[in-house]
Order: C-alpha cells, then sequence, then structure tokens
C-alpha cells in the first residue's frame, strides 16, 4: 500500500501538467488570434464571452467568431428597421436614404455571414476569407451612407472589428 500512494500522487501530477499544457495550447490558439485583429482587447472580450472558447481548437473558435459576428448584424439590422419605422416618411430624406442603405448593407453581410457559418457546417472552407471582407465592406459602405459620427457609428465599429476576427480565424482555413 505504501509503494501505491507514490505512484498514485505522480499520476495526479502528471495528469494536472497534462490537462494545464492542453489548455494552455488551445488558449493560445485564441490569443494567437486576437494579437492579429484590429483590436486585441476587442477580440478578447468577444471570444471569451463564449465559455468554449478556453479549451477551443480552430472550428469552434470559427464557430464564436462568425456567430458573434451574426449576431450582432442581425441585432443593428433589427435596430435600423426599428428606426426606420418609427421615422415613417416624416424624417429627414437624407436620414431616410442613408439608412435604408444601410440596412441593406447590414442585410447583405448578413448573408455572407450566414454563407459563412453554412460553409463551416459543411465543412466547404473556400473563401472563409473574402466573405469576411465583404462584411467589413458592407459595414464600410454603411458608415459611408449615414456619415460619421452616426448613432450606428458604435454599431459599425463593433462589426468591422468582428469581421476582423472573423478574417483572422478564415486564414485558418486557407488552402485546406
Amino acid at each position: 500500500m505504501a509503494d501505491f500512494l507514490p505512484f498514485a500522487s505522480m499520476v495526479c501530477c502528471l495528469t494536472w501538467v497534462l490537462l494545464l499544457s492542453t489548455a494552455a495550447g488551445t488558449t493560445e490558439l485564441a490569443t494567437q488570434i486576437c494579437r492579429n485583429t484590429t483590436s486585441y482587447a476587442f477580440c478578447q472580450e468577444a471570444m471569451y464571452s463564449d465559455p468554449r472558447a478556453v479549451s477551443a481548437d480552430r472550428y469552434v473558435l470559427a464557430y464564436i467568431a462568425y456567430r458573434q459576428a451574426y449576431l450582432n448584424a442581425t441585432d443593428t439590422a433589427d435596430y435600423i428597421a426599428s428606426e426606420l419605422k418609427s421615422m415613417g416618411s416624416g424624417g429627414v430624406s437624407g436620414s431616410l436614404t442613408g439608412l435604408r442603405k444601410c440596412l441593406g448593407y447590414y442585410q447583405e453581410a448578413i448573408r455572407r455571414l450566414a454563407e459563412m457559418l453554412g460553409n463551416l457546417d459543411s465543412e466547404t472552407f473556400y473563401g472563409l476569407d473574402e466573405l469576411s471582407i465583404d462584411v467589413e465592406n458592407s459595414v464600410r459602405g454603411c458608415e459611408a451612407s449615414v456619415g460619421r459620427p452616426s448613432p450606428l457609428s458604435k454599431r459599425n465599429d463593433d462589426l468591422a472589428k468582428l469581421s476582423s476576427i472573423c478574417l483572422v480565424v478564415s486564414k485558418l482555413y486557407i488552402y485546406l
């Protein structure tokens, strides 16, 4: 029995070391992704808002990033639609036109993000990087339509940062 205790202690220690090194390796992937984005702090906050990020591989990290961007885009599109509805036809013509264009850009971003999620589901990784760039271009188009600063500036900035995360994650799948 006395010989068993040192062996059990050693097995327990080795198990902890293995678990910690595995967790550190996967955390490193999320950290490496964030280091290559336009905003490290924003990326860390976005990725680690999902508890799976700590032990995620590139596939799960892609889901986290794409889903975050998709939720942001749909929330912003809903916000724009609500603003348009509340303005009715009594709003300033330039504001209405800008918001309508912006809604169109966000609808396009949502389609691109849905395509990215679908490609990930079907393991068709081709073009994820190009779709990420398309999302950012939609955000820039919206910003140009409404001007800066606008009530949409923070939302546009957030989706632009999320599309940057999507682009970095997408580059993990180039030429697979």
